[in-house]
Order: structure tokens, then C-alpha cells, then sequence
């Protein structure tokens, strides 16, 4: 029996390194598709994430040796299915008066699954004993999956576009970059690509999160072909996808982890000018040559619109007719000051260049004119923000929807996500979607399991090594990457990696 649980236990650690290999694989976009998700209602990617992540959570609570890690375990479980309660209760309440997306329980509770599955990875990854050099094949063989994938669609000219929706191929590839008036022709939303995976920021956000182990595993080993071969490629593919954050941030990841290796080889008086070294400067130089001709550098906006806008306000006289009217609202009833707005606002929509994807379809103006109306007032770079707008129009419609539960276990995911008014920053639109208490339970462990391991460190200064301060680097920089693009602490690619380095780092401060 005892033979059998031996092998189980290996068969177990086994899969969570196949698991994590895989992770790209399961980012396929054709894995997404609307076809393929109507035969297994689905995506099968999700599918097989989700049959692999039950496996190794039973077994890993097999294998506790401590009773009392069980209760904690299931006590964790307990809590989340509590919390679930609440949260898909309170989505029932939302005002049906309400014209925003719709509501999917299916939806909901998968989103909720898809939140605490890399929770409980902390556990899985910090039960199965991984060892280091496990870690270093997962990062190596992930980072080379993506980066061959990238570079080799878009030099072949078959990558999928960045920016785009939709399976839209790249219209020029690398080789195009440098060509004169290559991005006036075509413009960056064409040429940045990202092979054939699901989403740009998502695989931006998870290569540069993690990148310092992948430069950690580089200038702590032997100058191997295959680790300049990955770098190399993980380079190239993060100027492929256009991104600012995979771009520029994979940059300035360099800098730090070079000055981090710097300080630790002084502290630790060992030599630190190695071949390992010169091939990072002498990428980074590249990468810099580079910069100049990739997507990132190209993006072209109209910057003169703004003062033509609020000119031909000024010009056709707008900007007085709305004070006028400002007046005249003041000594009428709601209807009647409805009637009026909404009258201005179809008569100006034009003058005032509102996007007309936000103003007519998104969030109709003719469902919320007093909405719109107050619009009128913010300057035309900010009307026309995107991600302001969707700040605006979600946190209007958490007011009309008048309930402080909203504000404590949110008014759901499915929601913006089906009105596709999803906000662009992590923080907020789980403030919105799961309230502040799923906030403390979905996204605050990860920094608290940081801010525990950095105590240790201070606590035995044996710990306080450069691996380990990489590891926090991963968890620091994608919070950072969160609040900045959004869609990351709810996608599994790059939130089953953050578990996974959690757990690791949790076991490196043992």
C-alpha cells in the first residue's frame, strides 16, 4: 500500500509540472472560439485546467502529514463557498431597470472558480515539494513555447494581430519594421502580433511578471544554447506583441534584475562580469536598436483633435448654449429636463466627437441622458479615454443600482464582462465585480504571502537571497501590471503562475 502512495505521490508532483508546461498550449485563441466553445459549452482548455486542478488538490490534501493543515484547507474552502453565497445572492439583486449587459449564473460561478483555483495552487505547488531545478524547467520550456511560437507565426506572416478581434492575421512581419513608412501604410494595431494566442496583454502581462526567474535562471547557470536561444526569442516575441507593458516593461525588468545580480555578487563578494552577463548587455543593447522600429514606437495619434474639438465648440457658439441651457433646467420638472438633454444631445453629439461605440451602443445616451449631459463638461481628452469612460459608466451604474451590497460582495463579472465595459485597471473593477470583501479574499493573499516571505527574509538573512527577491519581484510586478492594464488577476495564464510562484516562494522561506 505504502508502494502504491510513493507512486501516487510522484504521479501527483509529475502532473503539476506537466500542468504548468501546458499552460500555453491551453492559451491557444483557437481553443476559443465561439464554435468550439458551443460543442463543450467551454472552451476545452478550461476544461482540462479544471480536471487537472481537482486531481491535484485531492491529492495534495492526501498527503498533508498534519491534520491540521486539512482543517485549514478545508476551512479555506469553506470561507470561499461562503463568500460565493453572498456574491451570486447579491447578483440577483441587481435592477433588471438597469440596462447593462447581462447576467449569467454559469458565467458567475465559473468566473468565481476561475478566482480561487490559483489560491489554491499556494497550497498544491507548496505541498509538492517542488525543487528549484523543477522551477527552472517549467520557466525555461514555458518561455520557449511562447517565444518560438511568436517569433516563428510572425516571421512566417500567419500571427494573429494584437489588437485586433477576431482571427485577423498581421499584414507586415518583422522584416517590414524597418522599412520606410511601413506603419503609416498599415498602421501598429496591424503589425503588432501575438502568434496565436488568446489575448496580447494577458501573455504580455504574464512574460513580464515573471521574466526575473527566466533572467535569474539565465545568469545563475552555464551559458547554455538553450537558455540564450529562450531569452533571445522571449525579447523578440514581447516586441512582437506591441504592448507598452511588454515592451518597455520588459526593458526596465532587465535594468532591475541586472542592478538585483550587481548587488548580491558585491554583497556576496563573487565575480560577476561573465559571459551570462554580456550576452543580457548585449541583447539589451539590440533590444534598444529595435525599439525604435517596433509597434510600441508607432502607435499614431490624432494629437491635434482635442484643440480642434473644444475650438469648434467655442466657435459654433456650443459652449454657450449648454450654459443657457444649464439655466433653463434649473425651473423645470425631471421630464421636461430630460426631454431638453436629451434634445441637446442629439443635436451636438457631432460638435462634440463623442465616441460614437460608447455614446450610441455601449451606454445609449437615450437610457441615460443626465449621465451624458454631465459629460458634456469634461475636457475632450478625457471624454474620449476609453478606460475613463468605462470608470465612469460602471461606477454610474453601481449608483443607480443602489445597493450597498454591491460595495462589499460586488454586483458580478458577467455583467461589464457581457457589456463589454470591462475596466482596464484590476483594482477597480473587482471593487465592482466581487466588492471589497472578495478583494481581501481573491487578490490580497498573493500580497500577503509576500509580505510574509519578505519578513522571513528580514528574519533569517540566510533567505534573504536573490532568488527569492526575484520571486517577489514576480508578485510585486504583477500587481503593478493589474492596476495598470487590467484582465490579469481574473485570467488563469497568468494567475496559475502566480500561484505557483507563491507556493514556491512560500517553500524557498521554509
Amino acid at each position: 500500500m505504502e508502494m502504491y502512495l510513493d507512486k501516487l505521490k510522484k504521479i501527483s508532483k509529475t502532473t503539476l509540472i506537466i500542468f504548468m508546461v501546458l499552460q500555453p498550449i491551453f492559451d491557444i485563441y483557437y481553443l476559443y472560439l465561439d464554435k468550439v466553445r458551443e460543442i463543450f459549452k467551454f472552451s476545452p482548455a478550461t476544461i482540462i485546467r479544471m480536471v487537472f486542478m481537482v486531481f491535484l488538490i485531492i491529492t495534495s490534501y492526501l498527503f498533508m502529514k498534519k491534520k491540521i493543515k486539512k482543517k485549514y484547507l478545508i476551512s479555506f474552502i469553506a470561507i470561499y463557498g461562503l463568500y460565493s453565497i453572498f456574491h451570486l445572492y447579491n447578483c440577483t439583486l441587481f435592477s433588471n431597470q438597469i440596462e447593462f449587459g447581462y447576467y449569467s449564473l454559469s458565467t458567475e460561478v465559473f468566473y468565481l472558480i476561475r478566482m480561487i483555483c490559483p489560491l489554491l495552487l499556494i497550497f498544491v505547488s507548496y505541498e509538492k515539494d517542488i525543487k528549484y531545478n523543477d522551477i527552472e524547467k517549467i520557466v525555461v520550456i514555458v518561455y520557449f513555447i511562447f517565444g518560438s511560437i511568436m517569433v516563428l507565426t510572425n516571421f512566417f506572416g500567419i500571427a494573429l494581430t494584437s489588437y485586433n478581434d477576431g482571427n485577423k492575421i498581421i499584414s507586415a512581419t518583422f522584416f517590414d519594421w524597418f522599412k520606410p513608412g511601413i506603419y503609416q501604410k498599415y498602421g501598429y494595431e496591424l503589425i503588432a502580433s501575438k502568434g496565436i494566442f488568446h489575448m496580447a496583454n494577458q501573455v504580455s502581462g504574464m512574460m513580464v511578471g515573471f521574466l526575473p526567474l527566466l533572467l535569474y535562471i539565465f545568469l545563475n547557470n552555464k551559458l547554455k544554447l538553450i537558455n540564450v536561444l529562450t531569452l533571445f526569442l522571449t525579447i523578440l516575441s514581447m516586441f512582437m506583441l506591441g504592448t507598452r507593458i511588454a515592451s518597455l516593461g520588459m526593458l526596465l525588468v532587465i535594468i532591475m534584475v541586472l542592478i538585483l545580480y550587481f548587488i548580491f555578487q558585491i554583497i556576496g563578494k563573487k565575480k560577476f562580469i561573465t559571459k551570462n552577463v554580456i550576452v543580457i548587455i548585449i541583447f539589451f543593447i539590440l533590444s534598444l536598436v529595435i525599439y525604435k522600429y517596433a509597434p510600441v514606437s508607432n502607435r499614431y495619434y490624432a494629437s491635434q483633435e482635442s484643440d480642434s474639438v473644444m475650438n469648434n465648440i467655442k466657435e459654433t457658439g456650443t459652449d454657450q448654449k449648454l450654459v443657457d441651457l444649464k439655466e433653463k433646467l434649473k425651473g423645470l420638472n425631471e421630464e421636461e429636463q430630460r426631454k431638453l438633454k436629451l434634445e441637446f444631445l442629439e443635436a451636438n453629439k457631432e460638435t462634440y466627437r463623442f465616441d460614437t461605440w460608447f455614446f450610441e451602443t455601449l451606454y445609449p445616451y437615450q437610457k441615460d441622458p443626465d449621465f451624458w449631459f454631465d459629460i458634456l463638461d469634461m475636457p475632450y481628452k478625457d471624454r474620449c479615454d476609453h478606460r475613463q469612460l468605462k470608470y465612469l459608466i460602471t461606477k454610474r451604474v453601481m449608483e443607480l443600482n443602489n445597493n450597498k451590497l454591491d460595495y462589499v460582495v460586488g454586483f458580478s463579472f458577467a455583467r461589464p464582462r457581457n457589456a463589454t465595459l470591462y475596466m482596464e485597471n484590476d483594482i477597480l473593477v473587482h471593487l465592482y465585480t466581487i466588492g471589497v470583501l472578495g478583494i481581501i479574499l481573491f487578490i490580497a493573499p498573493y500580497f500577503l504571502v509576500a509580505l510574509y516571505a519578505f519578513y522571513k527574509m528580514l528574519k533569517n538573512k540566510k533567505k534573504f537571497t536573490f532568488l527569492n527577491i526575484c520571486y517577489l519581484m514576480c508578485i510585486g510586478l504583477i500587481f503593478l501590471i493589474g492596476i495598470m492594464t487590467g484582465n490579469i488577476f481574473d485570467e488563469w495564464i497568468v494567475t496559475l503562475f502566480l500561484g505557483f510562484i507563491s507556493g514556491a516562494l512560500l517553500r524557498s522561506c521554509k
